[in-house]
Protein backbone atom coordinates (compact mmCIF):
# COMPACT_ATOMS: atom_id res chain seq x y z
CA UNK A 1 0.00 0.00 0.00
CA UNK A 2 1.65 3.52 -1.24
CA UNK A 3 -1.01 6.01 0.10
CA UNK A 4 -2.41 6.27 3.38
CA UNK A 5 -6.40 7.03 3.91
CA UNK A 6 -7.76 10.42 4.00
CA UNK A 7 -10.79 9.63 6.73
CA UNK A 8 -11.83 6.90 9.36
CA UNK A 9 -14.66 6.11 6.04
CA UNK A 10 -11.53 5.16 3.71
CA UNK A 11 -9.63 3.06 6.37
CA UNK A 12 -12.33 1.08 6.34
CA UNK A 13 -12.50 0.36 3.20
CA UNK A 14 -8.70 -0.89 3.24
CA UNK A 15 -8.29 -2.87 6.20
CA UNK A 16 -10.62 -5.31 7.43
CA UNK A 17 -9.11 -4.74 10.94
CA UNK A 18 -6.88 -1.87 12.52
CA UNK A 19 -5.84 -0.11 15.57
CA UNK A 20 -6.56 3.81 15.55
CA UNK A 21 -4.87 6.05 17.84
CA UNK A 22 -5.49 9.20 18.06
CA UNK A 23 -2.14 11.65 19.09
CA UNK A 24 -4.26 14.20 19.96
CA UNK A 25 -5.39 12.73 22.68
CA UNK A 26 -2.30 11.09 23.46
CA UNK A 27 -1.04 15.01 24.12
CA UNK A 28 -4.29 15.57 25.80
CA UNK A 29 -3.47 13.51 28.43
CA UNK A 30 0.31 13.95 28.36
CA UNK A 31 -0.06 17.76 28.73
CA UNK A 32 -2.67 16.76 31.39
CA UNK A 33 -0.48 14.84 33.38
CA UNK A 34 2.46 17.49 33.55
CA UNK A 35 -0.27 19.95 35.06
CA UNK A 36 -1.18 17.70 37.82
CA UNK A 37 1.81 16.45 38.96
CA UNK A 38 3.75 19.72 38.74
CA UNK A 39 6.57 20.83 39.84
CA UNK A 40 7.55 17.21 39.38
CA UNK A 41 8.26 16.71 35.94
CA UNK A 42 6.79 13.46 33.52
CA UNK A 43 9.06 10.40 32.61
CA UNK A 44 6.83 8.93 29.89
CA UNK A 45 7.03 5.35 29.66
CA UNK A 46 6.43 3.45 26.24
CA UNK A 47 7.67 0.53 27.08
CA UNK A 48 6.09 -3.02 24.98
CA UNK A 49 5.64 -1.05 21.73
CA UNK A 50 4.23 1.63 23.95
CA UNK A 51 2.28 -1.01 25.21
CA UNK A 52 1.09 -2.06 21.67
CA UNK A 53 0.85 1.49 20.24
CA UNK A 54 4.09 1.84 18.17
CA UNK A 55 6.82 3.19 19.75
CA UNK A 56 8.46 4.92 17.15
CA UNK A 57 5.31 7.46 16.01
CA UNK A 58 4.52 7.75 20.19
CA UNK A 59 7.98 8.34 21.07
CA UNK A 60 8.31 10.89 18.18
CA UNK A 61 4.84 12.47 18.99
CA UNK A 62 5.92 12.79 22.80
CA UNK A 63 9.57 14.09 21.56
CA UNK A 64 7.75 16.40 19.74
CA UNK A 65 5.53 17.53 22.76
CA UNK A 66 8.39 18.57 24.49
CA UNK A 67 8.74 15.24 26.80
CA UNK A 68 12.46 15.05 27.89
CA UNK A 69 12.75 11.57 28.84
CA UNK A 70 11.38 8.51 27.90
CA UNK A 71 11.36 5.39 29.46
CA UNK A 72 11.64 1.38 27.96
CA UNK A 73 12.13 -1.74 29.58
CA UNK A 74 14.07 -3.98 26.96
CA UNK A 75 17.57 -2.81 25.74
CA UNK A 76 16.62 -2.65 21.85
CA UNK A 77 13.35 -0.83 22.46
CA UNK A 78 15.71 2.02 23.12
CA UNK A 79 17.72 1.11 20.35
CA UNK A 80 14.61 0.99 18.34
CA UNK A 81 13.87 4.59 19.09
CA UNK A 82 17.18 6.31 18.12
CA UNK A 83 17.32 3.83 14.89
CA UNK A 84 13.90 5.72 14.35
CA UNK A 85 14.72 9.22 15.02
CA UNK A 86 14.03 9.55 18.46
CA UNK A 87 17.25 11.65 19.86
CA UNK A 88 15.69 12.97 23.46
CA UNK A 89 16.68 11.22 26.38
CA UNK A 90 15.82 7.11 26.74
CA UNK A 91 16.09 5.73 30.07
CA UNK A 92 16.35 1.73 30.09
CA UNK A 93 14.75 -0.51 32.51
CA UNK A 94 15.66 -3.86 32.51
CA UNK A 95 19.52 -5.20 33.37
CA UNK A 96 21.57 -5.32 30.62
CA UNK A 97 24.95 -7.30 29.78
CA UNK A 98 28.19 -5.86 28.81
CA UNK A 99 28.01 -5.68 25.09
CA UNK A 100 24.48 -3.78 25.73
CA UNK A 101 25.94 -1.09 28.30
CA UNK A 102 29.00 -0.61 25.72
CA UNK A 103 26.23 0.02 22.61
CA UNK A 104 23.59 1.70 25.16
CA UNK A 105 26.72 4.48 26.06
CA UNK A 106 27.41 4.66 22.31
CA UNK A 107 23.88 5.65 21.62
CA UNK A 108 23.73 7.64 24.19
CA UNK A 109 21.17 5.72 26.82
CA UNK A 110 20.42 6.06 30.50
CA UNK A 111 20.37 2.68 31.96
CA UNK A 112 19.45 1.64 36.12
CA UNK A 113 22.41 1.20 37.88
CA UNK A 114 21.99 -1.50 40.26
CA UNK A 115 25.16 -3.08 42.49
CA UNK A 116 28.99 -1.99 43.13
CA UNK A 117 29.61 -4.80 40.54
CA UNK A 118 27.86 -3.74 37.60
CA UNK A 119 28.59 0.38 38.27
CA UNK A 120 32.25 -1.00 38.34
CA UNK A 121 31.81 -2.56 34.97
CA UNK A 122 29.83 0.39 33.76
CA UNK A 123 32.86 2.61 34.40
CA UNK A 124 35.83 0.45 33.27
CA UNK A 125 33.70 0.00 29.97
CA UNK A 126 32.34 4.12 29.82
CA UNK A 127 36.15 4.52 30.45
CA UNK A 128 37.72 2.68 27.78
CA UNK A 129 34.84 4.45 24.80
CA UNK A 130 36.11 7.55 26.53
CA UNK A 131 32.63 8.69 26.99
CA UNK A 132 30.56 8.78 30.11
CA UNK A 133 27.94 6.68 30.82
CA UNK A 134 24.85 8.04 31.97
CA UNK A 135 23.27 5.57 35.16
CA UNK A 136 20.10 6.02 37.57
CA UNK A 137 20.73 4.54 40.51
CA UNK A 138 18.16 1.70 41.32
CA UNK A 139 17.20 1.19 45.13
CA UNK A 140 14.52 -2.28 45.83
CA UNK A 141 12.46 -0.37 48.28
CA UNK A 142 10.61 -3.87 48.44
CA UNK A 143 9.41 -5.14 45.00
CA UNK A 144 11.79 -7.57 45.08
CA UNK A 145 13.68 -7.31 41.34
CA UNK A 146 16.53 -4.92 39.93
CA UNK A 147 18.42 -2.77 42.53
CA UNK A 148 20.40 -2.60 45.33
CA UNK A 149 18.87 -2.83 49.03
CA UNK A 150 18.63 0.14 51.32
CA UNK A 151 21.00 -1.45 53.53
CA UNK A 152 23.08 -1.32 50.70
CA UNK A 153 22.83 2.37 50.24
CA UNK A 154 26.05 3.62 52.23
CA UNK A 155 28.09 1.11 50.17
CA UNK A 156 26.65 2.39 46.88
CA UNK A 157 27.48 5.96 48.30
CA UNK A 158 31.17 5.43 48.76
CA UNK A 159 31.38 3.70 45.58
CA UNK A 160 30.01 6.48 43.29
CA UNK A 161 33.01 9.06 44.10
CA UNK A 162 35.18 6.99 42.18
CA UNK A 163 33.00 6.10 39.08
CA UNK A 164 35.06 8.95 37.07
CA UNK A 165 33.20 7.63 33.84
CA UNK A 166 29.62 7.88 35.30
CA UNK A 167 26.99 10.33 35.34
CA UNK A 168 24.59 9.28 37.98
CA UNK A 169 21.33 11.16 36.52
CA UNK A 170 18.91 9.81 38.85
CA UNK A 171 18.18 7.58 41.90
CA UNK A 172 15.05 5.22 41.58
CA UNK A 173 12.05 3.14 42.90
CA UNK A 174 9.00 0.99 42.25
CA UNK A 175 5.87 0.22 43.90
CA UNK A 176 5.13 -3.21 44.84
CA UNK A 177 1.30 -2.73 44.72
CA UNK A 178 -0.08 1.12 44.61
CA UNK A 179 -3.45 -0.14 43.06
CA UNK A 180 -4.60 -1.67 46.52
CA UNK A 181 -5.49 -0.16 49.67
CA UNK A 182 -4.85 -2.84 51.88
CA UNK A 183 -1.17 -2.57 50.80
CA UNK A 184 -1.18 1.51 51.55
CA UNK A 185 1.14 1.13 54.46
CA UNK A 186 3.13 -0.80 52.71
CA UNK A 187 3.51 1.40 49.68
CA UNK A 188 4.24 4.11 52.21
CA UNK A 189 7.24 2.50 53.78
CA UNK A 190 8.51 1.65 50.59
CA UNK A 191 8.48 5.56 49.59
CA UNK A 192 10.19 6.41 53.36
CA UNK A 193 13.30 3.96 52.72
CA UNK A 194 13.27 5.04 48.76
CA UNK A 195 13.80 8.80 50.45
CA UNK A 196 16.25 7.51 52.81
CA UNK A 197 18.02 5.19 50.55
CA UNK A 198 18.51 8.29 47.70
CA UNK A 199 19.67 10.83 50.14
CA UNK A 200 22.49 8.55 51.27
CA UNK A 201 23.73 7.89 47.33
CA UNK A 202 23.05 11.50 46.34
CA UNK A 203 23.25 13.51 49.28
CA UNK A 204 23.35 16.83 47.36
CA UNK A 205 20.09 15.99 45.37
CA UNK A 206 22.15 16.84 42.50
CA UNK A 207 19.96 13.59 40.20
CA UNK A 208 16.37 13.19 39.22
CA UNK A 209 14.72 11.18 42.41
CA UNK A 210 11.62 9.38 40.64
CA UNK A 211 9.15 6.94 42.53
CA UNK A 212 5.78 7.16 41.85
CA UNK A 213 4.47 5.12 38.22
CA UNK A 214 0.90 5.54 37.21
CA UNK A 215 -1.31 4.03 39.86
CA UNK A 216 1.08 5.54 42.24
CA UNK A 217 0.29 8.95 40.70
CA UNK A 218 -2.91 8.77 41.38
CA UNK A 219 -3.02 7.31 44.64
CA UNK A 220 -0.16 8.30 46.23
CA UNK A 221 0.38 12.60 45.12
CA UNK A 222 3.26 12.78 48.53
CA UNK A 223 5.10 10.50 46.27
CA UNK A 224 5.55 12.69 43.18
CA UNK A 225 9.63 13.56 43.97
CA UNK A 226 10.75 15.07 41.47
CA UNK A 227 9.25 12.96 38.83
CA UNK A 228 6.83 10.27 37.98
CA UNK A 229 7.09 7.81 35.71
CA UNK A 230 3.27 7.26 33.78
CA UNK A 231 2.92 4.61 30.83
CA UNK A 232 -0.47 3.60 31.27
CA UNK A 233 -1.93 6.91 32.03
CA UNK A 234 -0.86 8.21 28.84
CA UNK A 235 -2.42 6.01 26.50
CA UNK A 236 -5.90 6.79 29.02
CA UNK A 237 -6.00 3.42 30.67
CA UNK A 238 -4.64 1.83 33.99
CA UNK A 239 -5.43 -0.53 36.82
CA UNK A 240 -6.94 2.29 39.22
CA UNK A 241 -10.53 1.85 37.17
CA UNK A 242 -12.04 4.01 36.80
CA UNK A 243 -9.14 6.59 36.50
CA UNK A 244 -10.52 9.81 38.83
CA UNK A 245 -8.80 12.08 36.58
CA UNK A 246 -10.54 13.32 32.68
CA UNK A 247 -8.19 11.09 30.69
CA UNK A 248 -9.05 10.04 27.55
CA UNK A 249 -8.35 6.61 25.80
CA UNK A 250 -5.83 6.73 23.09
CA UNK A 251 -6.71 3.70 20.83
CA UNK A 252 -9.33 1.53 19.78
CA UNK A 253 -9.14 -1.67 17.71
CA UNK A 254 -12.04 -2.67 15.31
CA UNK A 255 -12.95 -4.95 12.42
CA UNK A 256 -15.83 -6.13 9.70
CA UNK A 257 -18.23 -8.11 9.52
CA UNK A 258 -16.71 -10.69 7.00
CA UNK A 259 -19.72 -12.59 6.64
CA UNK A 260 -23.85 -12.73 8.06
CA UNK A 261 -25.42 -15.69 7.86
CA UNK A 262 -28.25 -17.79 9.57
CA UNK A 263 -27.40 -20.87 11.24
CA UNK A 264 -29.84 -23.45 11.75
CA UNK A 265 -30.78 -25.10 15.35
CA UNK A 266 -28.07 -27.76 16.43
CA UNK A 267 -25.19 -26.04 14.69
CA UNK A 268 -21.65 -25.94 15.97
CA UNK A 269 -19.96 -22.68 16.43
CA UNK A 270 -16.11 -22.81 17.20
CA UNK A 271 -13.37 -24.91 17.79
CA UNK A 272 -13.86 -28.38 20.33
CA UNK A 273 -18.02 -27.66 19.94
CA UNK A 274 -17.87 -24.89 21.94
CA UNK A 275 -21.22 -23.17 21.18
CA UNK A 276 -24.50 -25.37 20.06
CA UNK A 277 -27.27 -22.89 18.47
CA UNK A 278 -30.29 -23.37 20.58
CA UNK A 279 -32.75 -22.30 17.91
CA UNK A 280 -31.90 -20.95 14.41
CA UNK A 281 -29.76 -17.68 14.80
CA UNK A 282 -27.69 -15.23 13.01
CA UNK A 283 -24.18 -14.80 12.97
CA UNK A 284 -21.76 -12.74 11.85
CA UNK A 285 -17.98 -13.52 11.51
CA UNK A 286 -14.96 -11.45 12.42
CA UNK A 287 -11.80 -12.06 10.55
CA UNK A 288 -9.75 -11.45 14.58
CA UNK A 289 -9.50 -14.31 17.03
CA UNK A 290 -6.49 -15.03 19.28
CA UNK A 291 -4.17 -14.20 17.50
CA UNK A 292 -4.90 -10.75 17.56
CA UNK A 293 -5.04 -10.12 21.28
CA UNK A 294 -8.06 -12.26 22.58
CA UNK A 295 -8.56 -15.13 24.57
CA UNK A 296 -10.64 -18.01 24.23
CA UNK A 297 -12.22 -16.38 27.61
CA UNK A 298 -14.15 -13.71 25.05
CA UNK A 299 -16.40 -16.51 23.76
CA UNK A 300 -19.42 -16.67 25.82
CA UNK A 301 -18.43 -13.33 27.96
CA UNK A 302 -17.26 -11.09 25.34
CA UNK A 303 -18.80 -8.31 23.74
CA UNK A 304 -18.70 -6.05 20.69
CA UNK A 305 -20.30 -3.01 19.05
CA UNK A 306 -22.45 -3.64 16.10
CA UNK A 307 -24.29 -0.59 14.35
CA UNK A 308 -24.21 1.06 18.43
CA UNK A 309 -25.38 -1.86 19.96
CA UNK A 310 -23.50 -4.82 22.40
CA UNK A 311 -23.42 -8.30 20.55
CA UNK A 312 -22.38 -11.46 22.23
CA UNK A 313 -19.28 -13.58 20.94
CA UNK A 314 -20.16 -17.19 20.85
CA UNK A 315 -17.65 -18.62 19.36
CA UNK A 316 -13.86 -17.51 18.77
CA UNK A 317 -10.78 -19.66 16.89
CA UNK A 318 -7.11 -18.26 16.12
CA UNK A 319 -7.85 -15.75 12.81
CA UNK A 320 -11.95 -15.49 13.50
CA UNK A 321 -14.93 -15.21 15.68
CA UNK A 322 -18.15 -15.43 15.60
CA UNK A 323 -20.90 -13.25 16.81
CA UNK A 324 -24.56 -13.20 17.88
CA UNK A 325 -25.94 -10.29 15.90
CA UNK A 326 -29.50 -11.73 16.29
CA UNK A 327 -30.14 -8.41 18.12
CA UNK A 328 -28.95 -6.14 15.19
CA UNK A 329 -31.28 -7.67 12.01
CA UNK A 330 -30.18 -4.72 9.82
CA UNK A 331 -26.15 -6.28 10.16
CA UNK A 332 -24.81 -6.25 6.97
CA UNK A 333 -21.36 -7.61 5.56
CA UNK A 334 -18.90 -4.98 6.00
CA UNK A 335 -20.18 -2.93 8.67
CA UNK A 336 -17.62 -1.94 11.47
CA UNK A 337 -17.52 -4.43 14.07
CA UNK A 338 -15.96 -2.69 17.34
CA UNK A 339 -13.41 -4.32 19.99
CA UNK A 340 -12.62 -1.63 21.80
CA UNK A 341 -13.55 2.16 21.57
CA UNK A 342 -16.39 4.23 20.87
CA UNK A 343 -19.35 3.71 18.24
CA UNK A 344 -22.68 5.83 18.83
CA UNK A 345 -23.00 6.40 22.33
CA UNK A 346 -21.75 3.28 23.38
CA UNK A 347 -18.24 2.45 24.56
CA UNK A 348 -16.59 -0.65 25.22
CA UNK A 349 -12.78 0.10 26.86
CA UNK A 350 -9.69 -1.47 26.56
CA UNK A 351 -10.26 -2.51 30.37
CA UNK A 352 -13.79 -3.69 29.85
CA UNK A 353 -12.21 -5.71 26.79
CA UNK A 354 -9.90 -7.32 29.00
CA UNK A 355 -11.71 -7.89 32.27
CA UNK A 356 -14.14 -10.10 29.37
CA UNK A 357 -11.57 -11.80 28.62
CA UNK A 358 -9.88 -12.97 31.66
CA UNK A 359 -6.89 -10.93 31.27
CA UNK A 360 -5.19 -7.43 31.71
CA UNK A 361 -5.32 -4.14 29.77
CA UNK A 362 -1.45 -4.52 28.98
CA UNK A 363 -1.97 -8.13 27.96
CA UNK A 364 -4.60 -7.34 25.91
CA UNK A 365 -2.93 -3.86 24.31
CA UNK A 366 0.75 -5.99 23.75
CA UNK A 367 -0.43 -8.68 22.17
CA UNK A 368 -2.26 -7.45 19.06
CA UNK A 369 0.34 -8.42 16.62
CA UNK A 370 1.76 -6.27 14.06
CA UNK A 371 -0.41 -8.11 11.12
CA UNK A 372 -2.81 -5.76 12.67
CA UNK A 373 -2.23 -2.09 11.29
CA UNK A 374 -1.74 1.03 13.52
CA UNK A 375 -3.15 3.88 11.73
CA UNK A 376 -2.09 7.61 13.09
CA UNK A 377 -4.62 10.34 13.13
CA UNK A 378 -3.80 14.39 13.96
CA UNK A 379 -6.60 16.83 14.03
CA UNK A 380 -8.68 14.70 11.86
CA UNK A 381 -6.02 13.38 9.31
CA UNK A 382 -3.72 10.61 9.27
CA UNK A 383 -0.57 10.76 8.94
CA UNK A 384 0.83 7.49 9.45
CA UNK A 385 0.57 3.88 9.66
CA UNK A 386 2.56 0.75 10.25
CA UNK A 387 2.07 -2.29 8.48
CA UNK A 388 3.08 -5.27 9.12
CA UNK A 389 6.16 -3.35 10.85
CA UNK A 390 6.55 -1.43 7.95
CA UNK A 391 6.31 2.41 8.13
CA UNK A 392 4.49 4.97 6.16
CA UNK A 393 4.81 8.91 6.75
CA UNK A 394 2.36 11.07 5.30
CA UNK A 395 5.38 13.08 4.13
CA UNK A 396 6.33 9.99 2.18
CA UNK A 397 3.21 9.97 0.13
CA UNK A 398 1.98 13.69 -0.21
Amino acid sequence: MQCLPTSPEEAARYFSSRMDIDLDLLEYNFRYIQEKVRPASVVAVIKANAMGHGARYVGRALQGMGATLLGVSNFFEGVHLRDNGVTTGILVFNGLTPAQVEMAIALDLSFFGIDPDFLSMVNDTARSLRKKARVHLKVDTGMGRKGFLPDQAHEIASVVPRLDHVQVDGVASHLASPYLEEHDEFSRAQYQKFMTAASIVDPHHKAIWHFAASSGAIRFPSTYADAVRPGALIYGTGRVWPIPWPLKPVSSFSSILAQVKVLPKGHNVGYRLHYTAPSDIEIGVVPIGTTDGLTSEHADTGLVLIRGRRCRIIGICSCEMMVDVSAVPEARSGDEVVVFGRQGSEEITAVDCATMGKTSYANLLTRIPPRVPRLYWRHGRCTGADLMGQEIRAKEVE
